[in-house]
């Protein structure tokens, strides 16, 4: 990767804090990478770099990071509340029995408005009544998912 003062050395498999300018460069160099080499870094990549690839608009790569074994589950609960995650990682979280048995990492999916409509709808019913409450208002998420969590609210009340 290229800066001013010239390369910069990055390891994209050991976990080390970035600064903004980094991450930048970071970001610019796994865009131009073959969907190959995106798959193989989304599995052996550190914390960055995965979380850079759970936007990567291909399935292969976002599939890859769910499947990477250096995943923990505070990975997992920033990729289920950020609005930015492709829907593939999303569904894949809700798909996944032993995350969501995880009441935050639930309401995190529903919250979030690119989650697929049929994973959230699927998690409404387990969801206490005051996050039903809540979604009812919730602009961001899906009419269907908004409509669904007011009638269980009301059928709860």
């Amino acid at each position: 990767m290229e800066s001013e003062t010239g390369k910069i050395r990055v390891s994209l498999t050991e976990d080390r804090p970035l600064d903004d300018k980094v991450r930048g460069s970071l970001q610019t160099y796994i865009a131009g990478l073959a969907v190959p080499q995106k798959v193989e870094l989304a599995t052996k990549g550190n914390k960055e770099v995965r979380q850079i690839l759970s936007r990567d608009p291909n399935r292969m790569v976002a599939r890859a990071v769910i499947g990477s074994p250096r995943l923990s589950e505070n990975d997992v609960m920033a990729y289920a509340a950020s609005a930015l995650t492709n829907e593939e990682v999303l569904r894949a979280i809700g798909e996944n029995r032993e995350w969501m048995s995880n009441l935050r990492l639930q309401t995190a999916l529903v919250s979030n408005p690119r989650t697929p409509v049929p994973v959230a709808l699927r998690l409404l019913p387990r969801l206490p009544l005051n996050e039903l409450n809540l979604l009812c208002r919730n602009s961001s998420v899906s009419a269907l998912v908004r409509r669904e969590a007011k009638r269980l609210a009301v059928k709860a009340r």
